[in-house]
């Protein structure tokens, strides 16, 4: 006892010091020896006690799936896909992008506002990593957001980096790599902030809030990533396969089924628990998420408390979580948790399961569970019809129908209706598309552009407002001093590069007030890939969502929406107006109704550069992006001292 009481107080002093330390950036305060605190004391019940320090350690590596380390897994021996260091994914061998040697990486668990320190190294030769820390807003600590080359260099081969933020966002969240594809080769996993009790308005609907009901869900596929970007004519960019908690089964084309494990949750009968969905996928096709003979009652959605709803099938798109409660009322029994890849991706029937057991003794090698003989369901045997969330064909705000949409929820938590219900300062209007571009436009000039070949001769360039993003050549946030009048461009100020091309590629920044409310109409103007939701994240933010809005005929078909016709319907208000009188659902991740447009509504206090981008991996290769400048870089937070420092190495050259 007396040791416990010492360590909470020596991490109490420490976390002090800390806080210090950031808030004056001075080097006369003594240094921390931040590993005695391992992270994994950081999990415990939240409330009564004071922050602590949460350290990692954490490895990048290109490893495999199915390798040496994994015995005669594949022969079916269940307890080899258990040992150390086997990460049997889906059965199917190949190589990997791993963090500490597993999929998904090391989860973290914490209380609000702990200090989460993670030094990462990077071990994977020939390549760059960040880590951004999905869902946390970095407010003064935005070198730590994991942005390449917006808010850090990229972590070099052989170099280690120390990330370190306070857990001021409480709630279900992410991190995944930034850099090039490494998420959808197996870079990512999971972060739970919980708080205490008192401050969660929905905590008198649940009895258990477990670290390991936790579902983290992410498509894969069998190659790399970089080997479908920017794509072959023979392929097309779409993942073979779904895994929960890095766990699964894959059936090839004769029949054959892989002998791994898929991922067990245990309850007991009568519980209610809260289970927390996190949706890491990389691809553009949403995920639908069942439980058999138990309904979700959602109430939380990307960390941010709701008003409770029950639905019996729950769909998200790529970024997105949901937590919702399960209610342990049926026979004591085994049922499947059953995920479906759903979209343009459902041609390949992709589907995976998990089991829900009442057996709360039961093992994870035990193989009843974690290989069970139970039926089960084929892709189109549909559970009983019920209430769907998100469902792509939804309309929101429709009374008349059961269905619903992310709009169709209230915040369980106090609303700011004098930002909801006032004119904002400033309104935006921003469109996105995925260009079908030509041959001559990306072969012939020597601009050497991104792009992606869809299969064929389709090949697509992303952009936001006509413009694809490129990043620059150094961090912009912590280098401000190496800005010049070229490093940013926007749709009245083009570099000469781009004279005469209806698409240009370059470093688009959008500079909002400090202070300033803002209102952002995105509105969907694909046409190369057609009935797509994009989930639109925007880092260092959350928002409200005042509207999410398709433009249909009398006859009901869906009429494209562009930016001209969104401005005239604001100006002659034919948008349905919302007198709010309950807060809608705060956000950070937004799935954008096809070809139609969301609006939303933000308070820009948090200085700094943020990155806005479609979260779908291969759009934000090909420039789906838009950097937001928050205030002028007067007013941002000074770098910590000595922070790395990079950009281009271009001398002139003397004559000899």
């Amino acid at each position: 006892m007396i040791r416990k009481i010492f360590l909470n107080l020596l991490v109490f002093v420490i976390f002090v010091q800390f806080c210090d330390s950031q808030s004056s950036n001075s080097s006369n305060v003594s240094a921390i020896d931040v590993t005695l605190f391992p992270g994994q004391q950081c999990e415990r019940k939240c409330g009564g006690s004071r922050p602590r320090i949460c350290y990692f350690k954490w490895v990048m590596e290109h490893y495999h799936a199915m390798g040496p380390a994994c015995g005669e897994c594949a022969q079916g021996v269940l307890e080899d896909c258990f040992k150390p260091d086997c990460l049997p994914a889906d059965g199917f061998e190949r190589g990997v992008m791993s963090i500490n040697r597993k999929i998904p990486g090391p989860p973290i668990n914490v209380c609000k506002n702990d200090l989460i320190v993670v030094d990462i190294t990077n071990a994977m030769g020939g390549t760059a990593a960040t880590i951004h820390w999905h869902g946390f807003h970095q407010k003064d600590t935005p070198e730590m957001d994991g942005v390449p080359f917006i808010t850090q260099c990229p972590i070099d081969f052989a170099t280690t980096f120390r990330y370190a933020f306070r857990a001021t966002q409480s709630g279900t969240q992410f991190y995944h790599s930034h850099s090039g594809h490494h998420k959808v080769n197996g870079q990512y996993g999971s972060i739970v902030v919980r708080e205490p009790e008192a401050d969660d308005p929905n905590s008198d609907l649940y009895d258990f809030d477990l670290p390991e009901h936790t579902i983290l869900i992410a498509d894969w596929m069998h190659e790399d990533g970089e080997f479908l970007m920017p794509g072959l004519p023979s392929s097309v960019i779409q993942p073979v396969n779904v895994l929960i908690n890095g766990k699964g089964v894959f059936t090839n084309e004769y029949n054959e089924t892989t002998p791994t494990p898929i991922e067990v949750f245990k309850v007991k009968k009568g519980g209610s628990y809260r289970f927390r969905m996190i949706n890491a996928a990389s691809h553009v096709c949403p995920v639908q998420v069942q439980i058999e003979n138990h309904r979700m009652e959602i109430i939380a959605s990307d960390s941010y408390h709701l008003k409770n709803q029950t639905v019996d099938t729950l769909i998200s798109t790529s970024g997105e979580r949901y937590d919702f409660i399960l209610h342990a009322d049926q026979p004591s029994d085994d049922y499947w948790i059953r995920v479906q890849i759903l979209g343009n991706c459902e041609g390949r029937e992709i589907q995976q399961y998990a089991m829900l057991t009442y057996n709360t003794s039961a093992s994870l090698t035990d193989e009843s569970k974690a290989r069970p003989t139970k039926y089960k369901p084929d892709y189109d045997d549909k559970y009983p019809f019920g209430v769907h969330i998100n469902h792509p064909n939804t309309t929101c705000y429709d009374l008349s129908i059961e269905d619903l949409c992310i709009g169709d929820f209230s915040s369980a938590t106090p609303g700011d209706f004098d930002l909801l219900n006032n004119e904002p300062d400033t309104k935006i209007y921003l469109s996105f598309d995925n260009y079908r571009v030509s041959p001559l436009e990306v072969f012939i000039d020597k601009h050497y552009s991104h792009f992606m070949n869809l299969n064929g001769d389709r090949i697509a360039v992303g952009a936001v407002s006509n413009i694809s993003f490129a990043f620059p050549s150094f961090p912009v946030l912590t280098q401000p001093e190496d800005i010049t009048d070229d490093t940013f461009c926007h749709p009245l100020n083009l570099p000469e590069k781009c004279n005469g091309r209806r698409l240009c590629t370059c470093t688009q920044n959008l500079f909002i007030e400090l202070n300033s409310t803002v209102e952002l109409t995105i509105v969907d103007k694909t046409t190369a890939i057609n009935n797509v939701n994009h989930p639109f994240h925007l880092h260092g933010y959350q928002f409200y969502v005042t509207e999410m809005f398709q433009l249909k005929s009398k006859e009901g078909n869906i009429i494209p929406m562009s930016v001209d016709i969104a401005k005239r319907m604001d100006l002659t208000k034919s948008f349905p107006q919302h007198e709010f009188t309950e807060p809608p659902p705060y956000k950070d991740t937004v799935s954008i109704p096809s070809k139609g447009l969301v609006k939303l509504r933000f308070r820009a206090t948090n200085p700094g550069f943020w990155l806005m981008h479609c979260h779908f991996e291969w759009h934000t290769a090909v420039g789906m992006s838009i950097l937001l400048q928050v205030g002028e870089t007067s007013e941002h937070v000074k770098p910590p001292e000595n922070f790395p420092k990079c950009g281009n190495y271009v001398p002139k050259i003397k004559t000899l």
